[in-house]
């Protein structure tokens, strides 16, 4: 497994600043970005790194349309995660390095080489390249909507879930494992499970992105809770981050019974209800069969990628997961 991660890491108030030294080897940027960025920090980034830039819109990027990018030597994904996802499959499909500069602290992909696609009302994960730097200046971030920084948190903790999945898959199933790799991102959890700051949290988010590089997929940091939110697209329009945390401790519910975590349920609750992150069906805005439905699936994503699931490996059924859920207080 070789290492694919950034070569440049950056978080710090005035961040973009650094961006004119990195640069000074690229004389044809264009960055991808939505429009409310665009608006507001268009002229800011392009003072920071001393040329004009093209810009296209995250929102209206189509793939495979590689003409437009001649003349282009350096990709910026300057935004939320469809910016960055989109500089992804741009880098991809170019060859040419891009650089991460989130505007958020929204999701663990702001340093992946993992994008999320949308198709048939589904997302699903592409893998691609890792970024040649990140550019995280908290100035801007700690601008963006507090909801996006609960979804980031949401993206973090739910590493409770994927990492023990991930622990019970190796044993039992004997899914591909590191040591190295599961360690990276235990560290990045705890330390938000410790302190949520604005700057630990994008730490961790890079942490996982890391690790996901070094694996080579992103199963350190996505298990069943994953899967679930990937189905709850099809009906939801919540923040993945929110999804994947409100899946997780039903995960964790079941994950306990196979001796892989020492987080318990109840425990993740009460710190989701103190951030007011969403734990109940109604605050959702779903049903418990809706959510059962998604639960199901779930479980056909996580077959159809080769991942063993801890609800296959303890058989759950619909009323074992109706318990569990009022036992959580779902």
């Amino acid at each position: 497994m070789s290492y694919k991660g950034p070569e440049i890491v950056t978080i710090e108030d005035g961040a973009l600043d650094k961006l004119g030294t990195l640069m000074q080897d690229y004389s044809y940027p264009i960055c991808v970005t939505d429009e409310v960025i665009h608006s507001e920090y268009s002229q800011i980034l392009e003072g920071a790194i001393g040329k004009p830039c093209r810009w296209i819109m995250a929102s209206t990027y189509r793939a495979k349309t590689n003409t437009v990018f001649r003349n282009v030597d350096i990709v910026l994904g300057f935004g939320g995660g469809s910016s960055l996802d989109v500089a992804k499959l741009i880098s991809r499909d170019t060859g040419i390095n891009w650089i991460s500069i989130p505007t958020a602290a929204s999701h663990d992909g702001i340093a992946s080489e993992v994008a999320s696609v949308s198709h048939n009302g589904y997302k699903y994960s592409e893998k691609c390249k890792a970024p040649l730097a990140v550019i995280a200046d908290t100035s801007i971030i700690s601008k963006a909507p507090a909801r996006l920084r609960l979804a980031g948190l949401g993206d973090i903790i739910c590493k409770t879930s994927s990492l023990a999945e991930w622990k019970l898959a190796h044993q039992v199933a004997g899914e591909p494992f590191d040591e190295e790799v599961y360690s990276m991102v235990m560290k990045a959890l705890e330390a938000v499970l410790a302190s949520d700051s604005l700057d630990t949290l994008i730490s961790a988010e890079i942490d996982a992105g890391r690790a996901m590089s070094i694996f080579g997929s992103s199963r350190p940091c996505s298990g069943t809770e994953h899967a679930i939110s990937h189905a709850m697209d099809k009906t939801s329009a919540e923040l993945h981050g929110l999804q994947v945390a409100f899946a997780t401790p039903l995960c964790l519910h079941y994950l306990l019974e196979t001796s892989c975590t020492d987080h318990k349920p109840g425990e993740l609750m009460s710190y989701m209800k103190e951030r007011q992150m969403p734990t109940t069906l109604a605050e959702m805005d779903i049903t418990q069969n809706q959510f059962i439905d998604s639960i199901h699936q779930g479980l056909n994503i996580m077959e159809k990628r080769n991942r063993y699931s801890v609800l296959k490996h303890l058989e759950v059924d619909d009323d074992s997961l109706r318990a569990a859920m009022a036992e959580l207080g779902y």
